[in-house]
């Protein structure tokens, strides 16, 4: 009896074995009638596989040639070359670099936190508008007839206008939200911007002390401005005029110079490409 069941199985093997040696499944193995055979092969061994691709198989993508250099930093110099400032006084402005970071960071930073606590906001801000009012309205008016910009002398003027008129002397900057005829960003036009546009070259890099990021131009700039009027005599009251409307802001330029210096891995060279392309965008505005 157990030579019949073993025969019965061997015959059964036997009759299922040529159905799946050519790959396929057999139509024996579904319930659905209606499938056909697959015409293609669907199992498939690493000969098979080999034999339908001759070529020969390589690490190396097709794309890299060998006498091609994929880190060539000559692109990124070209690119880079018009952001490069002529700095022959390198020593010297490192040298005020340093100091005006510790002027600005350990002293000019606490000793406005102080300001702060004792002179309250409302009060920051009517003196920083009496004196962009007053002090600032003329000087960026007569550069931007200097620069034949005369819808933003004219938008300056009305401003001046408004803000005396309504804002009890320029206390009050009643014209921020007034809406001109074109667009006003508050970017003030200097005395440096009006150079350049007179196609005066900007000359070196130059570090100031106290001052800060300059070059040969806006330091002409700065000093002819200083005779524009409303000038104040004697003269040097002009700079503790400056000096004071600096302070009154400083916490603003702090957080941005912070920005520029500590996220740089040359404070020295990010603060001068940061100061140069500010200086470019403005001329262009």
């Amino acid at each position: 009896m157990r030579h019949w069941i073993w025969l019965t199985l061997a015959l059964l093997i036997l009759n299922i074995q040529p159905a799946f040696a050519d790959g396929k499944i057999p139509l024996a193995l579904s319930d659905d009638t209606s499938i056909t055979a697959p015409g293609e092969t669907l199992l498939y061994s690493t000969s098979t596989f080999v034999a339908e691709n001759d070529e020969e198989f390589s690490d190396e993508p097709e794309f890299f040639e060998e006498d091609t250099d994929y880190f060539s930093d000559e692109e990124y110099e070209e690119e880079n070359s018009a952001a490069s400032v002529y700095d022959p006084f390198e020593g010297w402005n490192r040298v005020w670099f340093t100091i005006n970071d510790w002027i600005y960071i350990d002293v000019g930073k606490p000793a406005h936190a102080a300001y702060r606590v004792v002179v309250p906001e409302p009060v920051r801000i009517a003196i920083n508008n009496v004196i962009v009012n007053w002090f600032g309205m003329p000087r960026r008016f007569v550069n931007a007839l200097l620069q034949a910009k005369f819808a933003l002398a004219g938008i300056e003027l009305s401003r001046f206008v408004v803000n005396t008129a309504f804002g009890f002397g320029g206390i009050i900057d009643i014209a921020k939200d007034l809406k001109p005829v074109i667009p006003y960003t508050g970017e003030k036009e200097d005395f440096g911007q009006t150079l350049a546009t007179w196609g005066v070259p900007a000359g070196p890099y130059l570090v100031l002390p106290f001052f800060g990021a300059s070059n040969f131009r806006d330091t002409a700039g700065i000093i002819g401005e200083s005779f524009l009027p409303p000038s104040l005599n004697p003269l040097y009251w002009n700079y503790v005029l400056f000096a004071t409307a600096q302070f009154n802001v400083l916490d603003k330029r702090i957080g941005v110079y912070e920005n520029v210096v500590g996220t740089a891995v040359e404070p020295y060279i990010g603060l001068r490409n940061a100061y140069s392309q500010l200086r470019q965008a403005q001329i262009d505005n």
